[in-house]
């Protein structure tokens, strides 16, 4: 039997009781209002005003007092009250409205990973070692995870090929490494980009980040998660890799360039030969010079470091174009800019930054987003937002299945 899964368990057992007892208490507490309001029909058909509303008064404490008890329960429990209970078992026990936390926090149970290798089999197997106290065991197969070659930079993974000809990225694989982009084509339908690009607009100029959009708009949640998207990002960034950051952008006539620059420059020079950082753009509109397309150094992410001060003002770049509907995507060591948009109307565009799982990410999101968004996509959210591997958690090594898939997916 798998001791750390038993206590999970157990812990949305109890969480369920706390949640089911308020329940108790509330409607406890409602019923007695409406008997304590209803009592002075008892002894007088027609009772005085002052009668009504000392007897409603006295309901309305009793049903107060009632919810206190249930929430008095919960703090107990939880060490976090809360007056009144929610319909919701995971609006009463992951976080506020507003996406902040409280200590009355049960996870979801995660969804099963579908997308295995030979390691995950090794992992799974981790939890009933611990459990049995077979440290031997367990160090058995940490020392076989650790001792295994890393993957070369540029190949696939045995894993993930399979995918890569599914979705036909071969091409897209070769050129993002050989020359540090490329543009990958038909990953949603025609409504989906049109409900994209309304979105991205409705969210402003000139543009939107983080949880705000995560939270608010599922087109955006969806964009994050995208298979074609994932296997190409699994390709840069490695196995395991994690969202480092959203945001929308409009880009009008006139808006200014933002620079010759590379996306993972907060890393120390000379950058590994591993990429650490991806970029993906989904255009809405089409990408050409006069519209203010990105515009890259071909083969500049192989010098593995930024750009100086003299390559910033002097250095020729290209324009990654392509249609509307399209991705650009490029590799964290790729030198990069903007051409300035010559011509009139919006170019409505959404990033999203994957990173390897070890690199922190530019923005993080409260654990009750996170949750949400976790049962509401599944196994590739959780993935993305590194519910799979043990780092930036609370309980840290502790997660032992967490820390051995960190070491595993790390080579891969």
């Amino acid at each position: 039997m798998d001791f750390m899964k038993m206590i999970e368990d157990w812990q949305r057992v109890v969480a369920r009781s706390v949640l089911v007892f308020h329940h108790v208490c509330a409607v406890t507490g409602v019923f007695t209002l409406l008997g304590v309001t209803a009592a002075p029909y008892i002894w007088d058909p027609s009772p005085g005003g002052t009668a009504l509303a000392s007897a409603f008064a006295t309901g309305l404490l009793c049903l107060l007092a009632l919810c206190a008890l249930g929430g008095g329960v919960r703090y107990a429990v939880y060490g976090d009250f809360k007056l009144l209970p929610t319909r919701k078992f995971r609006d009463y026990f992951s976080g506020e409205d507003d996406g902040g936390e409280t200590t009355a926090h049960i996870a979801p149970p995660l969804p099963a990973r579908t997308h295995r290798g030979s390691d995950d089999d090794l992992v799974d197997r981790v939890g009933e070692l611990i459990s049995g106290g077979d440290t031997d065991g367990f160090m058995d197969i940490f020392n076989q995870l650790q001792s295994r070659e890393a993957l070369p930079p540029g190949e696939i993974s045995e894993e993930l090929a399979p995918r890569i000809r599914e979705f036909g990225l071969e091409r897209n694989c070769e050129e993002l490494w050989e020359q540090g982009y490329t543009v990958i084509e038909d990953v949603a339908p025609p409504a989906y980009w049109r409900d994209l690009r309304a979105t991205i607009l409705k969210a402003g100029h000139p543009g939107a980040m983080g949880s705000s959009l995560m939270q608010r708009y599922p087109v955006v949640a969806e964009a994050t998660i995208n298979p074609k998207m994932m296997a190409l990002a699994e390709f840069s960034v490695g196995a395991g890799f994690i969202l480092s950051n959203v945001a929308s952008s409009i880009r009008r006539k006139g808006d200014r360039n933002i620079g010759l620059h590379c996306d993972q420059v907060w890393h120390p020079v000379p950058f590994p030969q591993h990429n650490l950082f991806l970029t993906a753009c989904w255009a809405c509109d089409d990408f050409t010079l006069e519209s203010g397309a990105t515009t890259v150094v071909p083969g500049s992410a192989a010098k593995r470091r930024p750009p100086n001060l003299d390559e910033i003002g002097s250095t020729a770049t290209v324009p990654i174009e392509c249609k509307a509907g399209s991705i650009a995507v490029w590799d964290g060591r790729t030198w990069h800019d903007n051409a300035s948009r010559t011509i009139d109307g919006d170019r409505a565009v959404l990033h999203v930054s994957y990173t390897r799982l070890m690199m922190r990410q530019m923005e993080v999101y409260a654990r009750s987003v996170q949750d949400r968004l976790v049962e509401q996509y599944g196994e590739p959210m959780a993935q993305v937002l590194g519910r799979y591997d043990f780092l930036a958690k609370p309980e840290g090594k502790a997660y032992a299945d967490g820390f051995l898939r960190a070491i595993a997916y790390s080579r891969r």
